[in-house]
């Protein structure tokens, strides 16, 4: 994958603005080297387990790995910018399948996960909150607000949800067609008998709940930067959700599941972002020492200066 880094990058620097954020600014390299990947084998290493029998058995690595194994590939896979996403290995798409694969519906994994798994759309995981430090979940705002309806005489359960989230990774690539977002509880609506403050029985860490929305309900604010690069065309979004509204199909495990959830997702996912990032401090490291093989000063390389 390094060797097709140059022309990624070439294939994005004359795009600004809106144009960096269309299907036609994903690089043609990307699905190339996604072809590759499938062909060697390399496709889906993150999967922890066997997929449901309604899923093609070409979607499954060869073998299954631990969390150490995977965790010593995402270092080799981490050099590179691109290897994540060519071996379908890429944050947030593996936390993600990983819970529809655990926690989702049957329903939920034909939409989702199947298309996931076949990399055909991307996905984000909406947590993160501007308006609060979101590094303590249960300080999460975003309300997912339940309401009793009556239709034709059948009662039926909706869901409204309002919230912002921002640092979502993902949300602005023209490919990403899903959200997982965590949200709190809200039934102090009157068609729901309350509860004390709104809150769950079950306490602080029992009043979220995981929902699925689909992309085109959220509305985008802004693209983030970080140290002045957007990493268009995948990036990290401010978002906002406006009374979008929801039913129980949408709903991932339960309600007051969001914790669950997102230890499940985010516990092996740090481990996959560590040796990811110990692959590229030792490419950076292995340049460092090459430059400094090559530079001069002082009638000496750089490397030969005490």
């Amino acid at each position: 994958c390094e060797p097709a880094e140059e022309e990624y990058e070439n294939h994005l620097k004359n795009r600004i603005g809106a144009a960096r954020w269309t299907i036609d600014a994903v690089p043609p390299v990307v699905e190339r080297l996604k072809e590759e990947a499938r062909r060697q084998g390399l496709w889906n290493l993150f999967l922890p387990h066997r997929l449901p029998g309604f899923l093609p058995k070409d979607l499954s690595p060869p073998m299954y790995l631990s969390n150490r194994e995977y965790g010593i590939l995402c270092e080799i896979m981490g050099r590179s910018f691109l290897c994540p996403e060519a071996c379908n290995c890429n944050a947030p798409d593996t936390g993600n399948m990983e819970v529809f694969l655990t926690h989702g519906t049957l329903e939920q994994q034909k939409i989702y996960l199947k298309p996931l798994l076949e990399g055909k759309i991307r996905s984000a995981f909406l947590m993160t909150e501007p308006d609060v430090a979101s590094s303590d979940a249960t300080n999460i705002e975003t309300r997912l607000t339940k309401m009793i309806v009556v239709e034709n005489g059948i009662k039926k359960t909706k869901y409204i949800l309002n919230g912002k989230k921002w640092w979502s990774t993902g949300a602005m690539d023209p490919r990403c067609s899903v959200a997982l977002v965590l949200a709190r509880m809200d039934y102090s609506h009157p068609s729901v008998s309350s509860q004390s403050d709104g809150e769950s029985p079950t306490g602080a860490h029992g009043v979220h709940t995981v929902v699925v929305v689909p992309m085109e309900k959220i509305q985008m604010v802004r693209a983030l930067t970080v140290f002045g690069y957007d990493d268009a065309p995948h990036g990290h979004a401010e978002v906002k959700m406006e009374n979008i509204e929801l039913d129980e199909s949408c709903l991932v495990l339960g309600e007051g599941k969001g914790f669950e959830i997102a230890q499940s997702r985010l516990g092996p996912g740090r481990i996959h972002h560590c040796m990811r990032a110990v692959g590229l401090a030792a490419r950076c490291y292995e340049l460092m020492l090459k430059r400094s093989m090559e530079r001069e000063t002082f009638g000496k390389r750089l490397c030969q200066h005490g």
